[in-house]
């Protein structure tokens, strides 16, 4: 297991996950919001790519309507 930080609140998840996986395993169901690590973007086509290491800083951003 390794330790992240996800939207501010420290998870533990299992070691070599890419983002695809690790967002499966934090329950998000919806693929509409934006993944930074480390303060930085991370583009959809780099999901399945993208390793998440121990001691990551993970922002999931939803986009938000209205005004």
């Amino acid at each position: 297991m390794i330790e992240v930080v996800v939207n501010g609140e420290k998870s533990e998840i299992k070691e070599d996950l890419n983002i695809d996986e690790m967002i499966a395993v934090l329950g998000y169901k919806e693929k509409s919001f934006a993944v930074a690590i480390n303060n930085t973007f991370v583009p959809l086509s780099e999901y399945k790519e993208c390793k998440i290491k121990d001691g990551d800083l993970i922002e999931i951003l939803a986009p938000m309507v209205g005004g």
